[in-house]
């Protein structure tokens, strides 16, 4: 009886010494697709162990040969179950490639559990090719889709801007990114179902650049890659112009070709759409109504034949 007692005081020391250096890969965070020919992986990564992680070995495998090894030094160590997303060296990969992914050490000590310590991603396809930097979420959740949620993640997989569209509603969101850079929209049914009565677009310069007709698994990620500009080429760059600035009731953009319908849309200092309309330019000038918007600086977008226009901004005092 004594020595069961005993053996049962020193199992839960014994067992505990068997995880003090344990890591587990949770996810993948970073880009799914080609974009400029590599991509730069993003794990999210725990703590199991019950020493505080400081080093973690972690060797990066393509399609069954090793890539390279890196040694991921942490500033501040991870306590247990703490979880970190820590961004690797960046990988060459085509269309199809599989990356794999092998925590090796902790604190350079061999990885104490195999469970958790290897994962698969397999790069689905090549990023889209935008013709500028500005992009603009079309956005709705239908009675059958239920409410969205969506981010827009750099080529780390680092967050940039996100949002949710509750049931029934509809969002439009202007985003200008870096250009020549890479990025990934990334959304989801915060309450799963069906997207098939969701409306999720992308457009640039006025032009649909993808649409997400279905989510595998929760989630949809469409890879981008900007282009080196932001907003329109030269000539209408130079183009329109608005007036008066400052504005009080009422704002004149001249300089619009085309006498076609014009969308117009508002966004105040902090992104947010404060007001929509629509137009049909005389003589080249378009009239916008600015009265009732509280003092302060905004940016006006328009819309014409189809493609977007430069941003301009304004204020209104």
């Amino acid at each position: 009886m004594r020595h069961a007692l005993f053996l049962a005081f020193l199992l839960p020391t014994f067992v505990s010494g068997q995880a003090q250096y344990d890591a587990r890969i949770l996810s993948y965070e970073g880009l799914g697709q080609v974009c400029d020919g590599m991509v730069q992986p993003r794990l999210k990564i725990m703590n199991q162990g019950s020493q505080v992680m400081s080093t973690c070995v972690v060797e990066t495998w393509k399609n069954g040969f090793m890539n390279n090894s890196f040694n991921w030094e942490l500033a501040v160590g991870a306590v247990q179950d703490e979880v970190r997303q820590p961004t690797f060296p960046p990988v060459e990969v085509v269309e199809g490639d599989v990356l794999e992914f092998r925590i090796i050490s902790v604190n350079m000590v061999a990885d104490e559990v195999a469970d958790g310590n290897v994962l698969d991603v397999t790069i689905t396809d090549d990023a889209t090719e935008l013709s500028t930097a500005t992009v603009m979420l079309d956005l709705g959740s239908g009675a059958q889709c239920g409410p969205l949620s969506w981010s827009m993640n750099d080529a780390t997989g680092a967050l940039v801007q996100s949002g949710d569209v509750p049931l029934g509603a509809t969002n439009e969101v202007w985003m200008t990114l870096s250009t020549n850079a890479c990025y990934e929209f990334r959304v989801r049914l915060t309450d799963g179902g069906d997207i098939g009565d969701c409306l999720v677009r992308l457009y640039c310069e006025g032009e649909l650049v993808h649409e997400v007709t279905s989510v595998s698994e929760g989630e949809r990620r469409v890879g981008l890659h900007t282009g080196a500009v932001v907003g329109m080429n030269e000539p209408e760059i130079a183009g329109p112009v608005l007036f008066p600035v400052p504005a009080h009731d009422r704002s004149t953009v001249t300089g619009i070709v085309g006498n076609g319908p014009v969308r117009t849309m508002i966004v105040d200092a902090t992104g947010r759409v404060v007001r929509n309309g629509s137009g049909v330019p005389g003589g080249g000038q378009l009239h916008i109504d600015v009265q009732g918007l509280a003092p302060g600086h905004y940016l006006l977008h328009l819309v014409s034949g189809g493609r977007s226009l430069r941003p301009m901004p304004f204020v209104v005092e």
